[in-house]
């Protein structure tokens, strides 16, 4: 099971890859909108373990979403900061020498030098966590921030009906400071504006102070509850 692969048990739909190239870590992710049932998840987890991974990772979830998880053995690895934006003043996207454009397939070892440097080692995409990101909504917009023709930043942001979701924002650190940032997240919720989304949300660690700086001086509020990245690691037994 090294591969994506979907695992399917009567209304549950999970799928399982390994997580970002780590062959020895599984990611588990339901279909959006789906919360499994504890059945469903027992029986992932016996074909995850069976494929030989060591431990298990979820996406960031509400404390709702997170219920059956704990219920079969999970427990809290990372939490997450979870903001709004309720859309109404947007940055502006004009900084001198900077360029925004529709980024493309041909980009993607670039983007993916750049969100290496802007993310830890467990964080950085591949480019399965990139797809991830694009086609997690049935909308989405993919732009490149360059720098004299050198990718510098991007963003991903999706939209379902009228939330946006601002999905990933990386900027090369080489270049922090210059407005790069600010400018990527306007041309996000500018987007969003113009296909009538009434919320955008954004999720970060709650270690990364600088992030949750930026998100909060451009209009971004916590959510109360936030959420978290849960794990398994199979020298725990899995009850059923």
């Amino acid at each position: 099971m090294r591969r994506p692969n979907t695992i399917t048990d009567g209304a549950d739909r999970l799928r399982v890859r390994p997580w970002k190239g780590d062959p020895s870590i599984a990611f588990l992710s339901p279909s959006p909108g789906q919360t499994p049932t504890i059945r469903g998840l027992q029986r992932a987890l016996e074909g995850i373990r069976s494929g030989g991974f060591a431990a298990v990772l979820t996406p960031a979830m509400t404390p709702a979403e997170q219920s059956p998880f704990l219920d079969v053995g999970f427990v809290e690895h990372e939490r997450l900061h979870l903001l709004r934006h309720q859309n109404r003043e947007i940055p502006g996207t004009r900084v001198d020498g900077i360029h925004l454009r529709r980024g493309r397939n041909s980009d993607i070892p670039d983007v993916l030098d750049v969100d290496g440097r802007a993310f830890d080692s467990f964080w950085k995409f591949d480019q399965i966590s990139l797809l991830d990101a694009r086609i997690a909504t049935p909308h989405s917009r993919f732009r490149v921030a360059t720098l004299r023709h050198r990718i510098v930043g991007y963003h991903i942001t999706g939209r379902a009906g009228t939330v946006g979701y601002l999905q990933r924002l990386a900027v090369d650190p080489s270049v922090h400071g210059r407005g790069i940032g600010t400018a990527l997240i306007g041309d996000a919720l500018g987007w969003c504006h113009r296909r009538q989304c009434s919320t955008v949300l954004v999720n970060t660690q709650e270690i990364n102070t600088r992030a949750l700086a930026l998100y909060r001086h451009l209009g971004f509020i916590p959510e109360p509850s936030g959420l978290a990245v849960l794990r398994l690691d199979f020298e725990q037994r899995v009850e059923p």
